[in-house]
């Protein structure tokens, strides 16, 4: 082998490390998308402290008997998702997280941070409530799989759900050795097996971000006595919660649970 094709081969791979520590080092800020604080003048705020941040939570209607606890995707500002909350659960409450960093909450998020801040919202919330149910859209559905294996919940909501970022970080850099450098791993597929809840898994049909085989990974991993997958036709990942069948399939899955008595 020549100098020059040696030479050639140790830049490349110089480059190639280099190019995986700027990502390890970085990964986080292509994962979570801050946004800052906004108001909102008919709501007020929970807020919750742990582990030395103050969280935002928006909350609605915090006298009804059923709470449904919302986590939302990585660049989503939760407050303009409560409109659509409200007409899906008009008689629960209703409490959107704000993750560390968004929306006026300290901190930085980070996969530990988002279950700590999970569990200590069910915690905080749970008492004042016959029952709790837990929805996760995008990356909040790792979160929401996470706080229904840690707590007992009525039921999990699912939409545009995700195998773990593992998974989904693999597809995107299949040239890069994901699985070492991933600091926040959101493996799903591993809890979803231990939870025995209702859950109710919803798939954008044209969903242009996590790919199929993605939520699959997930869906698949539940138990299918518990399982009801809903695949919204021509929806995209940010578009899903425009069609009516989105709307009727939560709709019908709350229901259901209502008829049914508490797990």
């Amino acid at each position: 082998m020549s100098k020059t094709i040696i030479w050639i081969l140790l830049i490349a791979g110089l480059g190639y490390a280099c190019f995986c520590a700027l990502l390890y080092v970085r990964q986080r800020s292509m994962i979570f998308y801050p946004h800052g604080e906004v108001k909102a003048a008919n709501l007020e705020p929970l807020w919750l402290s742990n582990e030395g941040h103050r969280l935002k939570i928006w909350q609605a209607a915090p006298e009804q008997p059923t709470a449904i606890l919302y986590f939302g995707g990585n660049a989503e500002n939760v407050l303009h998702s409560m409109a659509e909350l409200h007409s899906l659960y008009p008689d629960s409450s209703l409490y959107l997280m704000n993750y560390r960093g968004y929306g006026g909450s300290t901190g930085s998020p980070s996969e530990a941070a988002l279950f700590s801040d999970a569990v200590a919202l069910y915690d905080e919330v749970a008492g004042n409530h016959q029952e709790v149910i837990v929805m996760g859209r995008s990356l909040g559905t790792g979160v929401a799989v996470y706080l229904a294996e840690s707590r007992p919940v009525k039921a999990l909501i699912l939409v545009t759900p995700y195998k773990s970022m593992v998974a989904l970080a693999s597809h995107y850099y299949p040239f890069l050795p994901v699985n070492p450098l991933l600091k926040d791993r959101f493996e799903s597929h591993l809890r979803a097996p231990r939870i025995k809840v209702p859950v109710l898994a919803l798939v954008a049909d044209r969903d242009e971000v996590i790919p199929a085989k993605i939520s699959a990974g997930l869906i698949e991993a539940f138990s299918p006595d518990n399982l009801t997958r809903v695949v919204v036709e021509g929806a995209g990942h940010n578009t899903i919660q425009e069609y009516d069948e989105y709307h009727r399939a939560i709709k019908n899955f709350i229901s259901r649970m209502s008829t049914e008595s508490p797990q």
